[in-house]
């Protein structure tokens, strides 16, 4: 009986040892691991990036350039294909869709740029600059996209933009604008103002705003829409729409026109009391080689006390008299008093 006892009891013991032994034993194999070397990492995981200072860099591609830049710091992803660089100056060289040849480059410089090589797109932040042969811009950010197509500037947008038929130079400030450097052609909106500075010193020029502008210099046109204003020397007039003619300037031609609710002022100074001259009508046309505006579509002028109304109203700048077509008029004449 006390065999049997004491056999079970040392089977019990020998069991409590073994399994004591291997947790030890499992431990031995893992101790110190917290403090070991880690292991080592893949070398696609080690050179994701790379980082230069003072480096120019150029991207090529089926032997055609897409951007060279030089830039104060640069960062390149070998995965995403993403260059970031800061003080950057370079160019995006562009070519015609589908063929080999290579249009005008675009000319930038910024504080921050972010290439995407794989989409040929670049961002661009902070005391943006772009330059080509007849446009000047600068904003807070400009993106380039589809390799150049399509520019997008934002946040105290400026451009200054020489027509190549007439010369004359056409200064515009908003807040955003949509470049399309093939076509020659900048949408501005939101709170959009600008001049047209003639090539010529004596020569007038034009100030505006408006809410929608588009500039297609290969046309020589202006296009406003929305809370159009236009300023010449002393005629002011508003409308919902206007266009600006660049070409007919010294021709017979009308050079701006107004359309929808017109409304004009113009502030003569012949006299030795200034004389203020108020229209309304539907539609305008400036013909500024005449110096003369016309009024159609159930046009009005207020002239002191005299209402002028007709199918057709020409008004002369700075000259009291007006030419009507089927005038229904009410004059007041004043008699001096002796």
């Amino acid at each position: 009986m006390k065999f049997r006892q004491f056999s079970i009891i040392f089977l019990f013991f020998a069991i409590c040892s073994g399994l004591v032994f291997l947790s030890y034993g499992g431990r031995f194999n893992t101790f110190g691991q917290e403090h070991s070397v880690p292991p080592k990492e893949s070398l696609h995981d080690t050179v994701d990036e790379s980082f230069f200072k003072n480096v120019s860099y150029y991207s090529v591609e089926s032997s055609k350039p897409f951007l060279e830049l030089e830039s104060v710091e640069l960062s390149i992803s070998a995965i995403d294909g993403v260059v970031i660089s800061f003080n950057p100056s370079g160019t995006v060289y562009r070519y015609e869709k589908g063929s080999e040849k290579s249009l005008e480059p675009i000319l930038f410089q910024a504080k921050n740029s972010r290439a995407l090589l794989k989409k040929k797109e670049l961002y661009l932040e902070n005391d943006v600059e772009i330059k080509m042969s007849n446009t000047h811009l600068t904003a807070q950010k400009v993106s380039i996209l589809s390799a150049g197509e399509i520019l997008n500037a934002t946040n105290n947008v400026k451009t200054l933009s020489t027509i190549e038929k007439t010369s004359d130079e056409v200064l515009v400030n908003s807040q955003s604008a949509i470049y399309y450097p093939k076509l020659q052609t900048i949408e501005y909106q939101n709170k959009v103002t600008g001049s047209i500075k003639r090539k010529r010193v004596y020569e007038q020029n034009v100030s505006f705003a408006t809410d929608f502008l588009t500039l297609k210099a290969p046309l020589s046109l202006i296009e406003m829409k929305g809370n159009v204003s236009l300023k010449k020397e002393n005629l002011d007039a508003f409308a919902n729409r206007g266009e600006v003619f660049l070409e007919n300037y010294n021709k017979r031609l009308k050079y701006y026109a107004l359309y929808d609710d017109v409304r004009l002022q113009e502030t003569l100074v012949n006299g030795k009391k200034p004389l203020i001259r108020k229209a309304f009508a539907e539609k305008l046309e400036g013909l500024i080689s005449e110096k003369k505006v016309i009024l159609t579509g159930l046009p009005k002028v207020f002239q002191e006390r005299d209402v002028i109304k007709g199918n057709r109203i020409i008004i002369r700048e700075n000259v009291e008299s007006v030419e009507v077509d089927d005038a229904n008029t009410n004059i007041t004449l004043e008699k001096d008093k002796t």
